[in-house]
């Protein structure tokens, strides 16, 4: 979950992993935010850094990329205060001891 007193909560899966950045010519750790049910693009901090971590939260500091009026890229500085949720995921109506049909 993404939250401060300023923005709207983002609840998700939170993915950090090394991707291939063309623009820069080189390995970069990205941190992604993957949401269920919502299509378009995923909100993404490039080299994201761990500055802060207690009793299940944290926050992640790194740079956000967005286009300007130019259609140029553009970095700016962002950080995300995450929270766990240690709540098990709800599992949909009649899913549970289903098998895949062959």
């Amino acid at each position: 979950m993404l939250n401060d007193r300023y923005t709207v909560k983002y609840y998700g899966w939170l993915v950090i992993m090394d991707v291939t950045d063309q623009g820069l010519r080189r390995p970069v750790k990205v941190a992604r935010l993957k949401q269920p049910g919502r299509q378009g693009p995923e909100m993404e901090l490039l080299d994201p850094h761990i500055i802060w971590a207690s009793e299940g939260k944290f926050t992640l500091a790194g740079f956000e990329r967005v286009k300007n009026e130019e259609g140029k890229a553009v970095e700016f500085a962002q950080s995300w205060l995450c929270a766990l949720d240690f709540r098990p995921p709800e599992e949909p109506d009649g899913s549970r001891n289903v098998r895949p049909m062959r």
